[in-house]
């Protein structure tokens, strides 16, 4: 039998990111794909103009329209803007009673516009975290969270321990955004040890979307019952092929290739 998963993620008209990426990779994953929206963004790939909040109420009620009819196997939160939206999704997740796979920070588009209010961070912690099973932070959105500055492996492992006492289950601290010209290392902290994720770095500006395809891979994977270690190896897998083979369309940072390989597992 099919699984499913829902997104609950803003809409990027571009394709590269939001629950279009979201719904490409469920799809590469043979995983079937729902979309909840919060967000409509103005952008492509050269940034994001604006952004126009959907009402907390009608995000609410999509949540529970969908979860009223359909089994949802795996849920992944990924844009929500503002407090309003945040309060909504938290009480559709207990009302509802879904389980929280996976959380992507998104706090801050690659051209620097906010995409998480500032006073909806905290709510984001105290409501969000604490019910996630996996967290999957980049460096600035985890120094953002944590207020911790993050140089070296030790201001990396110190931020998962942070983030950890949170609530989440899991984190998977991101380096993309790390110094280290050569390599990428993500690090993923279960409360008691570190697992390392190394890739050579892909010299590349199409990287439109990698958080949003990242976390939907690992969503994608737990849904297929594979355990978290397993998740994230084979999301980062996919995820690194996705940015090698990654696409050269429009005039800014280019989508990746969710579609680079057809046999996913």
């Amino acid at each position: 039998m099919v699984k499913t998963a829902l997104t609950v993620a803003g809409s990027d008209p571009s394709g590269g990111a939001g629950i279009q990426a979201d719904l490409k990779v469920f799809s590469a994953f043979n995983v079937y794909g729902m979309a909840v929206i919060t967000s409509l963004t103005i952008q492509n790939t050269q940034g994001v103009i604006y952004t126009y909040p959907i009402p907390a109420n009608v995000v609410f009620d999509q949540i529970k329209t969908l979860a009223e009819d359909i089994s949802i196997d795996v849920l992944k939160l990924g844009m929500l803007q503002n407090a309003e939206i945040v309060e909504s999704v938290a009480l559709a997740i207990k009302k509802f009673n879904l389980n929280l796979n996976v959380v992507d920070t998104v706090i801050k588009s690659k051209n620097d516009k906010n995409l998480l209010d500032k006073d909806a961070i905290e709510v984001f912690k105290k409501l969000i975290i604490p019910n996630s099973y996996i967290l999957t932070p980049n460096i600035p959105e985890a120094q953002e969270l944590t207020q911790i500055t993050i140089e070296t492996q030790q201001d990396l492992e110190k931020a998962c321990k942070e983030l950890y006492s949170m609530g989440s289950r899991y984190v998977l601290l991101k380096g993309g955004h790390g110094k280290d010209e050569d390599y990428v290392v993500d690090v993923l902290y279960d409360g008691e040890s570190f697992t390392y994720f190394k890739y050579q770095k892909v010299k590349t500006q199409n990287t439109h979307g990698t958080g949003c395809t990242y976390a939907s891979a690992i969503a994608s994977c737990l849904a297929k019952g594979y355990d978290v270690k397993k998740a994230v190896s084979i999301a980062k897998a996919y995820i690194n092929g996705a940015i090698i083979n990654s696409l050269q369309i429009g005039r800014g940072k280019g989508p990746l290739n969710h579609f680079w390989i057809s046999d996913l597992h």
